[in-house]
């Protein structure tokens, strides 16, 4: 058997250090002494030693710890796609540490498991998507396109990140608050009452305006209060169909 022959599917440190520069830590674990490896040598165990003293080493530690905290966790309720999502370990990797197949991990994927408690996953829990597709479906058939929302929701691509049959527990919260905050509802109603407002005399500009002052009064956010197609934003509506009320002092 040569010194290249593959072990434990791993090829010997002689091999992989053949064509490396002189300079680079492998040559000298593979037992070049010179000048430039040892200074690369040093320069490594210098960075681990400020990396511990930091609490970020990541050398390789025994994965019975986070086997139990993953038995812990299951044993509360929280499954290995929950532990998945809210530690950013892969599920592939979570199997074979709970199966034993992994012996050993790296201690930041161990300190990312240890950190991940019932109430950490409790956003990153999977729940039926239904609901959260009504929403989406209901902003999307009042004219806000996908890349809109996707924008809205702070993705960084123009894709919605949802998923179809299921969605975390945070990401059904986005999507309500964006609703909340986006609904359109048909502007038909609103359009009527800013006519019979400024058939009394209102500028426009005026009757946004103090629709913008109930807001405030409120406590609230001022919303939009323009007609986008045939639809308007709920908040918006709803402000103007009371400022309507309250200057014709007839019943919302």
């Amino acid at each position: 058997m040569t010194q290249t022959t593959i072990l434990n599917g791993l090829r010997p440190v002689s091999a992989l250090a053949a064509d490396r520069p002189h300079g680079d830590r492998l040559r000298y674990m593979a037992g070049c002494r010179c000048q430039d490896c040892r200074g690369a040598n040093t320069a490594y165990e210098r960075q681990r030693a400020l990396a511990r003293k930091d609490g970020d080493w990541n050398g390789f530690v025994q994965a019975g710890r986070a086997r139990a905290h993953l038995a812990a966790l299951s044993a509360a309720g929280v499954g290995r796609r929950q532990v998945s999502d809210a530690a950013s370990v892969a599920d592939s990797s979570l199997f074979k540490i709970i199966s034993g197949d992994r012996k050993q991990i790296r201690a930041r994927t161990e300190r990312s498991i240890l950190a991940v408690t019932p109430a950490a996953a409790a956003d990153h829990a999977l729940v039926d998507a239904r609901a959260t597709w009504v929403l989406l479906y209901e902003l999307l058939n009042s004219g806000y396109t996908r890349t809109q929302l996707a924008h809205e929701l702070g993705y960084k691509t123009h894709a919605l990140q949802i998923g179809k049959h299921y969605v975390t527990v945070r990401n059904a919260h986005d999507v309500q608050r964006l609703h909340q905050r986006l609904r359109r509802v048909p502007a038909a109603k609103t359009e009527q009452l800013i006519r019979d407002l400024r058939d009394e005399g209102y500028r426009l500009d005026r009757i946004h305006a103090m629709a913008a002052e109930l807001a405030k009064r409120d406590g609230m956010p001022v919303p939009d209060f323009h007609i986008h197609g045939l639809f308007v934003h709920a908040a918006g509506a709803d402000l103007i169909a009371r400022l309507h009320a309250e200057l014709t002092e007839v019943p919302a």
